[in-house]
């Protein structure tokens, strides 16, 4: 190649390159950084304030020395305080173990009274988070009942209440 062709090429290379950086196309950009959100998750406890047995109306020291015989009645009365805490927070109360299980457990009648903030509830009725605080009282009767007949099945027999449970389950608020 002579020299005249080489400054040519060598001068539209330049030119080339120059109009490049000249004619560049630009753009703006502009970010922002979200505020930085933090949020917890709530919870739901049950604070249990009393409980305490009695038989036949009178106080029983210790559940373990009760001897019962039909015609008797033991009821649980359990005070609690519902600690809800959760935008939509959501639950049923319920009772488990107890007469299900021991061999006079076919002799006995139980029942379950549930109150929260002085009202009878049922086991479906949805504690929410405006119930927290408030005072929840659990009442089970374990009835023996003096039958019209001879039963001598039911002698000697025990009722394991060991495993009485008072339970707050979580359930879909928006179901």
């Amino acid at each position: 190649m002579n020299k005249t062709a080489k400054g040519a090429l060598a001068a539209g290379t330049a030119a080339v390159l120059l109009m490049g950086g000249a004619g560049s196309l630009a753009y703006w950009n502009a970010t922002d950084t979200n505020d930085p959100d933090i949020f917890g998750s709530g919870h739901l406890k049950l604070v249990e304030e009393t409980g305490a047995w009695t038989l036949n109306g009178a106080p029983v020291a210790d559940l373990a020395n009760v001897l019962v015989v039909p015609g008797d009645e033991l009821v649980y009365a359990g005070s609690y305080i519902v600690d809800a805490a959760g935008d939509n927070v959501a639950a049923t109360v319920s009772v488990v173990g107890g007469a299900e299980s021991g061999t006079l457990a076919p002799f006995v009648e139980t029942t379950t009274v549930f109150e929260l903030a002085g009202e009878v509830i049922t086991p479906t009725t949805a504690i929410s988070g405006a119930d927290d605080n408030a005072p929840l009282t659990v009442d089970i009767t374990v009835d023996f009942p003096f039958g019209a007949s001879v039963d001598n099945d039911s002698q000697e027999q025990v009722l394991d209440l060991t495993a009485i449970t008072t339970t707050l389950t979580q359930t879909d608020a928006s179901a």
